[in-house]
């Protein structure tokens, strides 16, 4: 819930002379702060009732800010997401976290989920704004590889991180609940020994905030809707190729939804939709088990298994079928663009092919050995039985047909997860 990924707002481009606030790097958008938008937060603010102090600045999103608080009566560091004023009345996100709790039973897949501590609402400059009180999230898998050295994670840590997301969705789905929107941003890396630092400490280890000041174009004085500064966001980056003992969660649940109200578009990032979601069919389960099988494929190598030029959709489609051959013919027909990549029979690339990336068709097994674990059996990190059995499962995984994909149980059962990577019992 509390993700340090940086994405950007929804809010539709502008020029910068249309732009009430010069635009800065490394902060939200903030021509979000807007009546019915961000919330303006400084450090050492209070909410609810002194409960929670704010220390720091965790991270931010298209739809809250997210800051690193201290519980005063719990005495341990928390994260706030403090939801902007629109998005706070219709508690999408609530409603899934406390479903996700509400079972009786302590499930012991549960752990994998971004716990919901705390709820409360307040009254701001910019309206009525919810604020989801959680435990912290450190930095996200993506995050982690950026900044690595070889944009890798130790194998066995790879199968450990790739284990505990899949029996996190495991959990959920058993709960039918979907996640939407899950990929690497949206999977972080639980930072250890926090709680028992004190507020010069965490200063010392992440760095101290580091404000912007917040500048309107007309020079104009600031109102009470926006912050005189803006804060960016701690440093909280594990490289990959240092990350040994490795506790996940799964995070950000804004676009979630339940099996019984599916939505009508997903807000995943492009290389990672299912199929179903580019010819506007039906999204349920399934459709996190395609950006499953992406995911795992991103986490256990170091490269994402579709690569795609500029966010085009086309590129994506003709990378899935460079992969795993032809689409569904009644999807195959709504592809207005296949012309550019294929011949009509979808077995040879177009002669007069015009785009960026190379004409080829990449199978899975040819991009398992492109994955960065060694291209060779004498100089691969996976064994030719694990080997087969990854490959195995993301066959059962990147299904074009929706009802035909593995279930994510089905997925923690298998035959690569099983033996390999399991790093605690199933129950």
């Amino acid at each position: 819930m509390s993700s340090p990924a940086h994405s950007t707002s929804d809010l539709p481009p502008l020029g910068v002379d249309d732009l009430v606030y010069w635009p800065e790097d490394d902060v939200e958008n903030l021509e979000g702060y807007r009546p019915g938008g961000y919330h303006p937060t400084y450090i050492n603010d209070e909410f609810s009732n002194g409960r929670y102090k704010v220390v720091h600045k965790i991270g931010y999103g298209s739809y809250s800010t997210v800051w690193l608080g201290r519980g005063q009566l719990v005495n341990r560091y928390v994260a706030l997401k403090i939801i902007v004023g629109e998005a706070s009345t219709n508690g999408a996100e609530l409603k899934i976290l406390q479903h996700l709790r509400s079972d009786s039973s302590i499930h012991l897949r549960q752990q994998y989920i971004a716990s919901l501590l705390d709820v409360f609402t307040f009254r701001g400059p910019n309206g009525e704004q919810q604020c989801l009180v959680s435990e912290v999230g450190g930095c996200s898998i993506a995050l982690s590889k950026e900044n690595s050295s070889n944009f890798m994670f130790p194998i066995d840590t790879a199968r450990s991180i790739a284990a505990q997301v899949v029996m996190g969705l495991a959990y959920m789905h058993s709960c039918g609940v979907v996640h939407g929107d899950l990929h690497a941003r949206n999977i972080l890396i639980q930072p250890t020994h926090m709680d028992d630092m004190t507020t010069d400490e965490i200063y010392e280890r992440f760095g101290q905030p580091f404000e912007i000041p917040v500048v309107r174009n007309d020079k104009a004085t600031l109102g009470p809707e926006a912050p005189s500064n803006a804060i960016i966001p701690m440093n909280l980056i594990a490289p990959s190729n240092e990350v040994v003992d490795s506790k996940i969660k799964i995070t950000d649940f804004g676009t979630s939804f339940f099996v019984d109200g599916p939505p009508a578009k997903l807000h995943t990032p492009t290389s990672l939709l299912p199929p179903e979601a580019f010819f506007h069919e039906p999204i349920g389960p399934p459709a996190d088990i395609w950006t499953l099988g992406c995911t795992l494929f991103d986490i256990l190598g170091e490269r994402t298994i579709f690569e795609t030029w500029a966010d085009d959709r086309d590129d994506v489609i003709a990378e899935m079928v460079s992969a795993l051959r032809n689409l569904p013919t009644r999807w195959w027909r709504k592809w207005k663009k296949r012309p550019d990549f294929f011949l009509e029979d979808g077995k040879s690339w177009n002669p007069k092919f015009d785009r960026m990336q190379t004409p080829v068709f990449r199978p899975l097994e040819q991009r398992l050995r492109q994955m960065g674990r060694g291209s060779t059996p004498e100089t691969c990190e996976l064994d030719e039985a694990e080997r087969a059995s990854l490959k195995s499962l993301l066959s059962a995984m990147l299904v074009y047909e929706p009802s035909e994909r593995i279930t994510a149980d089905g997925t923690m059962h298998s035959a690569f997860l099983q033996p390999w990577a399991i790093a605690v019992p199933i129950t």
